[in-house]
């Protein structure tokens, strides 16, 4: 009778230390983020390297810092970054060294980057904020002309000009 209790004692033993949530086996050495900006459609760098249009989802390493750069005509570039944390992990009761050793310990923080797009349309150095807002917009005009926006992304534009300009009077 003694061995029985002995093997059911190991057995439930190991199935409660594999359910402890071993990183690596339970979260993996890569994590998803989701890229987004406002307007959709930016050009997406991660650490120099092209990678898509915004909005997309990609894996990344956990312990690494990645840099992500947006960048889309008639916008100013954006820059943000993925920082990996391990404060989710150290709050667990048990956990193992392996883990940290491979990276899984780590989360990347935000899990989801958003950017808000900035109009860039160069300035015409008139001098007078009215024709400065008129040339504006009509750089919009030409980018939605032209095909670089679509209309969504042209009175997104637009809307932004004209709450840079709401001081005018």
């Amino acid at each position: 009778m003694k061995p029985s209790v002995l093997f059911i004692s190991a057995l439930v033993g190991f199935a409660a230390l594999s359910h402890t949530g071993c990183a690596v086996v339970t979260q993996g050495r890569k994590q998803a983020v989701v890229v987004r900006s406002t307007p959709e459609g930016a050009v997406t760098k991660i650490n120099g390297t092209e990678i898509g249009l915004t909005p997309l989802k990609v894996k990344l390493k956990r312990d690494e810092v990645f840099r992500v750069d947006f960048e889309k005509n008639g916008f100013k570039s954006e820059s943000s970054l993925f920082l990996p944390s391990s404060s989710s992990y150290d709050a667990r009761y048990l956990r193992w060294g392996i883990d940290y050793d491979l990276g899984a310990a780590k989360e990347l923080l935000p899990q989801e980057m958003s950017v808000d797009l900035q109009p860039s349309l160069a300035e015409t150095g008139a001098g007078d904020r009215y024709t400065e807002l008129t040339a504006q917009i009509n750089r919009a005009d030409a980018l939605l002309i032209s095909g670089e926006l679509n209309q969504a992304e042209h009175k997104y534009l637009v809307d932004k000009i004209l709450s840079g300009f709401q001081t005018l009077k």
